[in-house]
């Protein structure tokens, strides 16, 4: 584990962002650090959820296992930002896996500590509530593209928020870029299988709407991208 953190590891764009910088500091010290390898698993289905995990750097996924083994990945997290939040809000047994897709910092909170913090910074629990509002329209949404949308159509609006570009933006000066992931990781975000995958996306490079680097997936035609993913 990390014995010195810095404030930053606790910034803007998560529940603590809206703190002084005193109370980020005194946020900090409750918080302990350590690195992770890819592959490291942070709670299972059925296991009791005793703290919260802040995501300082690296990319972690939450998802689903079928009976048969087939994996969905429920959402993709980029730092700075939490997991694990559920079973802090009555749920207490975690019902999806997190796991590293990249070597992670990761920060602990303990359940009783975080109620603390709440408690004692109300701007807290209002962003505690925000993200977890945003996380479920998120989810709605994917039930719905995975419902009513083909492969094509899901794996544009997947490569558009991974981009980050907001519903009906044009295309951008500079090119917006995904971190290159494999086909089996894509098709486990939007519920597909990897052969479909990777059929969509020769089609889209083909097209000229996407372009596949060493590194990234670069946005090439965001217009034909968005209506494609009827956004």
């Amino acid at each position: 584990m990390t014995d010195d953190p810095t404030i930053h590891y606790v910034a803007a764009g998560d529940i603590f962002a809206h703190l002084a910088a005193q109370e980020r500091a005194e946020v900090e010290r409750l918080i302990s650090y350590g690195v992770f390898p890819v592959g490291q698993i942070f709670h299972s289905p059925n296991e009791p959820g005793e703290q919260l995990f802040v995501l300082r750097s690296g990319r972690v996924r939450i998802y689903k296992l079928s009976p048969e083994g087939r994996a969905l990945t429920l959402m993709v997290l980029e730092p700075v930002t939490i997991f694990g939040e559920m079973t802090l809000v009555g749920q207490w047994l975690h019902d999806s896996f997190a796991e590293a897709m990249t070597e992670c910092v990761i920060g602990v909170i303990g359940r009783d500590t975080l109620r603390r913090i709440i408690e004692r910074y109300p701007s807290v629990a209002i962003a505690f509530m925000e993200l977890m509002g945003q996380r479920l329209r998120a989810i709605e949404n994917k039930l719905a593209d995975i419902a009513f949308k083909n492969v094509p159509q899901r794996l544009a609006s997947v490569l558009l928020n991974l981009a980050g570009v907001p519903s009906g933006q044009s295309q951008p000066a500079a090119p917006p870029s995904v971190v290159r992931y494999t086909h089996q990781q894509l098709a486990e975000m939007i519920g597909s299988y990897r052969e479909t995958v990777t059929k969509a996306i020769g089609e889209l490079r083909e097209a000229g709407i996407i372009r596949i680097e060493d590194d990234a997936i670069t946005l090439t035609d965001v217009d034909r991208l968005q209506r494609l993913a009827n956004r």
